[in-house]
């Protein structure tokens, strides 16, 4: 399973789940290290919604660097699995 936790990690495209800054303090309050940018040190573009007139490629410019991507819900998984493994701990 993918883990976000040390990595650092942008945002592109619209979130339909939360906005840009919930999505950074839910993953840094779960471990990851969110940017603004991406830069050569990001390890995951998490891609939202890209809106585009028909007929046009969907694409921003942050899709173009080559970094890994995933999906939003590809990243909300990661989150609940980080609160679950929260929860067991402490559970005891």
């Amino acid at each position: 399973m993918l883990d976000l936790k040390n990595c650092e990690i942008a945002f592109t495209g619209r979130l339909t789940t939360m906005t840009r800054q919930q999505s950074f303090s839910l993953a840094q309050v779960l471990g990851a290290k969110p940017q603004n940018w991406v830069t050569k040190q990001t390890d995951y573009l998490v891609v939202g919604l890209i809106e585009t007139v028909l007929g046009e490629e969907p694409i921003t410019k942050k899709l173009l660097t080559g970094t890994p991507t995933i999906s939003e819900r590809e990243f909300l998984a990661w989150c609940q699995a980080r609160l679950a493994q929260w929860s067991r701990s402490l559970d005891g």
